[in-house]
């Protein structure tokens, strides 16, 4: 596993990102992930707490967008919800420049954005080869999810082999992207 992979920061959730210093820092594009990220596995009914997020977010000069491996009828009642554009169906991590750059429908750059997601193998990895700040929150597991359980089974697996970057499971950290 490469150092490269390592999240800028990593958070319990992506409530507790300090998308102000972000901002600060240069980051005017964020891409969530949807499942385990912003809601739990297959679920798509949003929170207040999920769309005054997003409306903070656009307040303060981020572009928010979507990107998952969900199927269109799980990302898009939540991406129209949140008036934002959504990527259905990704390959991740093996989605291009080009269709993540397709979100913005402007000059989107590599080093204005952030990727925040849930996954190492899947977001960490995806920002990582397309050279984008990454900002890694614990999965939203609610309850026992037979889709979910190996993915945790990797992750814990991933996590101990880049234990040795300075990246530990559940060790939050803020990084330079929000100092």
């Amino acid at each position: 596993m490469k150092k490269d992979i390592k999240p800028e920061s990593y958070h319990k959730t992506v409530y507790d990102i300090n998308y102000m210093k972000l901002v600060e820092n240069g980051i005017r594009y964020a891409i969530f992930d949807v499942d385990c990220t912003l809601l739990p596995f297959d679920e798509i009914n949003l929170t207040e707490e999920n769309i005054s997020l997003f409306e903070h977010i656009k307040d303060i000069g981020i572009k928010p967008a979507l990107c998952s491996s969900g199927i269109k009828k799980r990302v898009k009642p939540v991406g129209e919800a949140l008036g934002v554009n959504y990527m259905y169906s990704a390959k991740k991590p093996y989605v291009s420049f080009k269709e993540i750059q397709s979100l913005f429908n402007e000059s989107f750059a590599p080093r204005n954005s952030i990727f925040i997601g849930d996954s190492l193998y899947l977001d960490m990895y995806l920002a990582s080869r397309l050279h984008m700040n990454k900002i890694m929150v614990d999965m939203i597991i609610d309850g026992f999810n037979f889709k979910v359980y190996p993915n945790e089974i990797i992750q814990a697996v991933m996590f101990k082999k880049i234990r040795k970057y300075g990246v530990e499971y559940k060790k939050y950290y803020k990084g330079d992207i929000e100092r």
